[in-house]
C-alpha cells in the first residue's frame, strides 16, 4: 500500500485543492486565528513559514503585514496559485522541509497533520524543530482530540484521517512550552459544545533549555 504522502504528492493534493479552492477564494484573512495570531507573536516583523500552505492566500496577507513568508504544500496547483500571488512557496511534505536550519522565528502547521502517516509523525517534529528558530514560536491548526482517533478519508479508499492533540508532538520536550490554546468550531470558528466538530489552535514557545 502506498503511503499517504505518496498519495497526496501523486495528485490527491491537487484533487484536495481543487474541492477547496473556492472556499479559500472567500476568506478573510483579517479575522483569521492564525493570522491574528501570527500578527500579535511577529509585530516588529520576522520569518513565517506554512506547512500546508495551499493557494498561499494567508501567507500573502501577513506579507502585506510586512512579514517574510514561505510556503509548502503536496499540491502542486496549490504551490502554482500561491507564486502567482508572489508567495515563494515548494511542492513537498512536512517530514522533508527544504529550508535551511533555524531559518523562520513562526512555524506553521496549516490543517495538515490530520492526513499525515503515522509513521511520519517522528521526523514531522523533527523537521519543524530544525528549522524553527531559537526563540521562536510554533502555531497548531487541526482537528483536536484527547487521545487519537481515526476515521476513513472518503475521497481515497484505504486513507485514513487522525484527531489528536497535536501540541503533544511538541510540549514534551523541556524546549517548548504552551503558551495559548484555543477550540472552536472548524466552520464558524466559534465555540461548540460539540467534540466531533472540535478544531484548536496551540501556541508554543521554544526557548532555549536551562541548564
Amino acid at each position: 500500500m502506498s503511503s499517504q504522502r505518496d498519495t497526496f504528492l501523486g495528485g490527491e493534493g491537487d484533487a484536495w485543492f481543487t474541492r477547496n479552492e473556492a472556499a479559500l477564494k472567500d476568506r478573510d484573512w483579517s479575522c483569521d486565528p492564525v493570522a491574528r495570531k501570527v500578527m500579535t507573536l511577529a509585530a516588529g516583523g520576522g520569518r513565517v513559514l506554512e506547512i500546508g500552505c495551499g493557494d498561499g492566500s494567508r501567507l500573502e496577507w501577513l506579507r502585506s503585514q510586512g512579514l517574510d513568508v514561505a510556503g509548502l504544500d503536496p499540491s502542486a496547483r496549490a504551490v502554482a496559485r500561491a507564486r502567482e500571488r508572489g508567495v515563494p512557496a515548494v511542492q513537498g511534505t512536512a517530514d522533508a522541509l527544504e529550508f535551511a536550519d533555524a531559518s523562520f522565528d513562526v512555524v506553521i502547521y496549516g490543517f495538515c497533520l490530520y492526513l499525515c502517516d503515522d509513521a511520519d509523525l517522528f521526523r514531522i517534529a523533527q523537521q519543524g524543530d530544525r528549522v524553527l528558530r531559537t526563540p521562536g514560536w510554533l502555531l497548531i491548526l487541526d482537528f483536536d482530540s484527547a487521545s487519537p482517533l481515526y476515521r476513513p478519508y472518503h475521497h481515497v479508499p484505504g486513507l485514513m484521517s487522525r484527531k489528536m492533540s497535536y501540541q503533544s508532538m511538541f510540549s514534551w520536550h523541556p524546549s517548548y512550552s504552551l503558551a495559548s490554546f484555543e477550540k472552536f468550531d472548524h466552520a464558524s470558528v466559534q465555540w461548540t459544545d460539540d467534540p466531533q466538530e472540535w478544531v484548536s489552535l496551540a501556541c508554543l514557545r521554544k526557548n532555549p533549555r536551562s541548564r
